[in-house]
């Protein structure tokens, strides 16, 4: 019975980041108890443990006597996380690039990212995004640096769900991607490195600009914090 209960809450887990992925739930909204419980047909006690799952794991943010939402990210947030993403990336497309490497990985990411179009889910468009990224980073065979880029995984995910919102098109940034891969593997490490700072660069200027001009959402960020998270260092 506790297995089975266990396996209840992770399988809800799971569908709820997909729909925050997917879009359903933006950032900053409240996710309503007795509306979810009813739409997934769960116990209120299972749906409360798959919202500490995820607030664990810093998807959602729980608000003293006004509950559960989904996690905003502030400018500092995102400066932060994408500070640390570029050192990683950086990093990690240097060492490929030293060796005239790609991943096969990679290739393959780029390749989805390529049949993907328009009418794509976002969260689709968000893993298919996020894939290409830790391949590079798994490439390196860089054990280390691979768990501090896993470890930022989550508040990536979340950047990428608002990116994908208007800042540009599956394409683009498949075009980037590939101009990345070129570099690496015509062995240029200064070239490699310009081409993944300015597409992470351009990216962090975006989600400021736009999570600056949204802070005055539904919950107050940098007032409501997420639970320490050992996933999250």
């Amino acid at each position: 019975m506790r297995r089975q209960t266990t396996s209840r809450v992770e399988t809800l887990e799971d569908e709820l980041e997909r729909q925050v992925l997917d879009g359903r739930f933006k950032p900053g909204d409240h996710l309503g108890e007795i509306a979810l419980a009813e739409e997934f047909d769960v116990g209120r006690n299972t749906l409360r443990a798959a919202f500490d799952g995820l607030v664990r794991r810093g998807l959602l943010v729980k608000s003293p006597n006004r509950g559960v939402f989904v996690r905003a990210l502030t400018a500092r947030d995102l400066a932060e996380i994408y500070a640390l993403r570029i050192a990683l990336e950086v990093q990690a497309s240097r060492m490929l690039a030293e060796r005239k490497w790609v991943p096969d990985a990679a290739r393959s990411a780029l390749a989805q990212q390529h049949r993907l179009g328009p009418r794509s889910s976002q969260r689709v468009v968000v893993e298919a995004d996020l894939a290409f990224h830790h391949a590079l980073v798994i490439g390196t065979g860089n054990s280390r640096l691979t768990r501090a880029h896993k470890n930022l995984e989550i508040e990536i995910l979340l950047c990428l769900a608002q990116l994908v919102r208007g800042y540009a098109t599956v394409g683009q940034l498949a075009g980037e991607h590939a101009a990345l891969l070129e570099a690496i593997e015509s062995g240029a490490p200064t070239a490699a490195e310009a081409v993944i700072r300015r597409h992470l660069e351009n990216a962090t200027s975006w989600l400021i600009e736009h999570a600056t001009a949204q802070e005055d959402g539904p919950y107050t960020v940098g007032v409501v914090t997420p639970s320490a998270s050992s996933d999250l260092g």
